[in-house]
């Protein structure tokens, strides 16, 4: 086996300058650089070898403009998704916050009205009900 003509850091370098918005070349493609820049192609398991390093120095794994696509698709759908759940949120709150608010104020007026009928002595069984009722929605 011959010694390497092109050092692996020769390699790394040109792996960088051919990678295109951060996704690594084929390893088709760092052997045709070598080709045109060097008189060789480098090994294919040598070539291969330093691509995955590289791929790990970075810390991630190449995608295809195929990829990136579907990544962006999914972004956008996850970000819809996330609007409409807060646009739900708001209704929901706003709903139950009058909700509330309805059932406290007639919680106060029924008994304010059984204050006033407890000292009048007209404590009446529709009263009763309407209490019990207003305590149960409460609930």
């Amino acid at each position: 086996m011959y010694p390497p003509k092109v050092t692996d850091e020769e390699v790394h370098q040109l792996i960088r300058e051919l990678a295109d918005d951060g996704q690594l070349p084929s390893g088709a493609a760092v052997r045709d650089a070598l080709q045109r820049h060097y008189p060789c192609r480098g090994g294919v398991t040598r070539i291969y070898r330093l691509l995955a390093s590289e791929c790990a120095r970075r810390g991630s794994v190449p995608v295809s403009a195929i990829g990136i696509g579907l990544l962006a698709l999914e972004n956008r759908n996850l970000r819809e998704q996330l609007k409409h759940a807060r646009e739900r949120e708001d209704t929901h709150r706003v709903y139950w916050n009058r909700e509330v608010g309805q059932l406290r104020e007639r919680v106060q007026s029924l008994e304010l009205r059984m204050k006033q009928a407890v000292a009048s002595g007209q404590f009446g069984e529709a009263l009763h009900q309407d209490v019990q009722a207003a305590e149960t929605r409460a609930d």
